[in-house]
């Protein structure tokens, strides 16, 4: 597979639709993601929809297939289908286009019954569509919003798509730096002498929007929470600013000790090849003299310490017969693992079978600069 390009798109969603918009840009719209980009894999559903539609709909299949693990955790899995005529699904490619049906399983967790991964594959493809394969597989977790609501929330999902052409198409998608919208609406009617007059209507809304920090920023957060293998994808961490941010001038932006908010976003368990870790820690928000601003950051580096890797390299050696020089051969494979990279998300492997992140475990930052 060869890297094509980026695309950084925000998403807004109530529930039945999907809106989206450019990073930075006021007004969302229902054009389909791929109306911003020239060329690729892109579509919607996954940011919410699909897991609804599939999960709660009346006229999709279900059945329970016992227990399996995922990420080094036991789930319950049910196994599901959607008809063609139910589904809603199109396909489209430059060849053409068609409805398919969907069918797959999704993994619940054993206590709290919330859906961890979702997987979709599409089939009874038409004459149509010249498509022989396209499986989708998103994760979700509880992600934190305002007041303490908890709502479950898709963290990253891949897409794959071949053609009947044998073209293969590959899409990683990850979703950051969530926020809440929303609105109040009050009446007030008067006092009781003036009940007879018209009644007065205001609307507050609420957006859960912070102050952007400037970019160009170098930031070292110092963990303060202490992260081991017992923990949930979704816990609340916290840290602090390590040393003063100072601009060029030398003013101090943000002062060591200020505090930084986040969450745990990946915590999986593997043993091949190795026994080791994927960790994720996803800060969000800083605090500074008491006003809250958006941590959009890109992960310059990563403290050293035993075990900890931003790449996982292995290497393994099979015997061959060689029949050019009549005898025996090795042959050695090395295989390389690497993480994307994600705003304000710092994500690595931890060699080892057991986990425990120090509580000043430090990371740097280099900030973005707010759209315009």
């Amino acid at each position: 597979m060869r890297p094509l390009d980026t695309v950084c798109l925000e998403v807004l969603t109530d529930g039945s639709k999907e809106l989206f918009a450019s990073p930075g840009d006021r007004k969302f719209r229902e054009q389909p993601p791929i109306s911003y980009v020239g060329s690729g894999l892109l579509g919607n559903g996954i940011f919410g929809l699909y897991l609804h539609d599939i999960v709660l709909a009346d006229n999709v299949t279900h059945e329970y297939k016992g227990e399996s693990e995922v990420g080094g955790r036991r789930f319950a899995r049910f196994d599901y289908r959607v008809p063609r005529m139910w589904s809603g699904q199109t396909i489209r490619t430059e060849e053409g286009s068609g409805v398919v049906s969907l069918e797959g399983s999704y993994w619940a967790d054993l206590e709290t019954y919330d859906v961890v991964r979702l997987q979709l594959n599409a089939a009874d493809f038409p004459p149509t569509l010249p498509v022989a394969e396209m499986t989708t597989s998103i994760d979700y977790a509880q992600t934190r919003l305002r007041h303490g609501l908890v709502a479950l929330l898709p963290q990253s999902a891949e897409v794959r798509l071949v053609k009947s052409s044998g073209e293969v198409r590959h899409n990683r998608i990850g979703f950051t730096q969530c926020r809440e919208f929303g609105a109040e609406s009050t009446i007030d009617f008067g006092s009781s002498e003036s009940a007879e007059r018209s009644p007065r209507f205001s609307v507050a809304s609420v957006d859960d929007v912070m102050r952007s920090l400037p970019g160009g920023l170098h930031i070292a957060v110092k963990l303060r929470s202490q992260i081991s293998d017992r923990m949930a994808v979704g816990a609340l961490i916290d840290g602090v600013i390590a040393t003063n941010v100072t601009a060029r001038k030398g003013a101090v932006l943000i002062p060591a000790g200020s505090p930084v908010r986040g969450r745990l976003r990946r915590l999986e368990r593997y043993t091949e090849p190795a026994p080791h870790f994927i960790v994720g820690l996803e800060f969000t928000e800083v605090e500074v003299r008491g006003i809250r601003h958006r941590f959009d950051a890109d992960l310059l580096g990563i403290e050293s310490a035993p075990g900890i890797e931003r790449t996982l390299s292995s290497s393994s050696s099979a015997e061959f017969w060689d029949l050019d020089r009549g005898g025996q051969g090795v042959k050695e494979t090395k295989e390389t693992l690497w993480l994307p990279s994600l705003p304000g998300v710092a994500t690595f492997f931890l060699r080892g079978s057991k986990l425990e992140l120090p509580g000043d475990f430090r990371t740097v930052w280099k900030t973005r600069k707010p759209p315009q």
